[in-house]
């Protein structure tokens, strides 16, 4: 194929030529577009010294974890399947790891790495029997995950005092904040100010440090039911081995807005609760001072309550100026039925119409198109 440059030096004499013979009308040649370079090629010793320790990890992780869940089987009384067992026999068997997962193209490499090449190709099974083990025990230890019995065979092992006081470190944490906040509570609660004076008064008729020591005596009752409930969550998923590390931060998410929760509840709703419920007397039956920590209690422990009670609140007031509040999604999903109904409907019409029209053309049938007409009007999105 020739060059460019000499497409153009010939194309420059064609045209030159033209020029002195006067013929101007000869077409010029487009000069082809030179290809896009060709990547560069990445020879198997570069390719398998990339994958090398990205499958030692691997392997490694699978390793560890297929020895926690064999661990946790054993001492929960899990059945293990006999050929999972084998597979991870086979697969621990040889001392050192498998070099690749498949055999790398060796022509570039010199003669003496051939061994090693055919080698490392008859360990390549050991990997795949270890994944297959892996996976077998995940299914042996179901609903636990592998990563949950890894890391609280990992907390064990580093760390066996900390591990009676919780096997995860979120959980230790929870334990000792639950702990500061019933210390706090206690210590408010000996103050001269925390009375069932300045108990049953809100926010806005208190100031100064009796306020202070009120706001913390209910901030640390919050604390105390937020704490309480992550805990009784933290609890199910370590007794079921289905932790995640990844919702993490969704525990002190709940922790903060259970602490949001019993201070609105017990300093916002319950004056209301006292104002709207004029001489009843079941509700005036219940002092301030019992009344207040109770429902800061209960509002750190059920978030989704004080949620409901607001979600009310703004559908109450959206009602009474006439702006509809309900969720989006709920409408949506409405609209999108009602949208799926209508075009089922249309449908079902345009096929009674066609079946209206297959019947044969007879004083027999009058009848018969009469009810047709009468369905295909009752199901027609217009007449709805």
């Amino acid at each position: 194929m020739p060059s460019s440059s000499g497409i153009s030096a010939a194309c420059g004499g064609v045209c030159d030529t033209g020029r002195q013979h006067g013929d101007l009308s000869t077409p010029i040649q487009r000069v082809p577009e030179e290809a896009p370079p060709e990547p560069v090629a990445v020879s198997a010793r570069q390719a398998t010294s990339i994958g090398l320790p990205a499958k030692r990890r691997i392997w490694e992780r699978m390793l560890r974890e297929c020895e926690a869940m064999v661990q946790h089987a054993l001492s929960t009384g899990r059945v293990v399947p006999t050929d999972v067992m084998a597979r991870l026999d086979q697969a621990v068997s040889a001392p050192d790891l498998p070099g690749a997962v498949a055999a790398p193209d060796r022509r570039d490499d010199p003669p003496g790495d051939a061994a090693a090449g055919s080698a490392s190709a008859m360990e390549t099974p050991r990997f795949v029997s270890l994944a297959m083990a892996h996976a077998g025990l995940a299914l042996a230890i179901a609903p636990a995950t592998p990563e949950a019995v890894l890391l609280m065979a990992d907390e064990r092992e580093r760390h066996p005092v900390r591990y009676e006081f919780g096997p995860l470190p979120l959980v230790r944490q929870m334990l000792g904040l639950t702990i500061l906040s019933l210390l706090v509570l206690l210590a408010v609660s000996i103050r001269k100010e925390v009375n069932a004076v300045n108990m049953s008064q809100n926010l806005l008729e208190l100031s100064g440090y009796p306020l202070l020591m009120i706001e913390t005596f209910l901030f640390s009752a919050a604390s105390l039911g937020a704490c309480f409930a992550n805990l009784q969550r933290i609890n199910t998923v370590i007794s079921d081995g289905t932790y995640d590390p990844r919702v993490q931060s969704t525990y002190w998410t709940r922790w903060v807005m259970g602490v949001i929760s019993g201070m609105i509840l017990s300093q916002i709703v319950y004056d209301f609760f006292l104002a709207q419920s004029g001489n009843d007397t079941t509700v005036h039956a219940t002092p301030a001072a019992i009344g207040q920590p109770i429902l800061a209690l209960l509002g750190g422990y059920s978030v989704d309550f004080v949620h409901g009670i607001l979600k009310r609140a703004i559908n109450t007031v959206g009602n009474f100026f006439g702006v509809s509040m309900g969720d989006g999604v709920d409408n949506q999903r409405r609209a999108g039925m009602t949208e799926a109904l209508a075009q089922e409907r249309l449908a079902t019409a345009s096929e009674l119409a066609e079946l209206q029209r297959a019947l044969p053309d007879n004083p027999e049938m009058d009848e018969i198109r009469k009810r047709f007409n009468g369905l295909i009007q009752r199901i027609s999105p217009k007449a709805s």
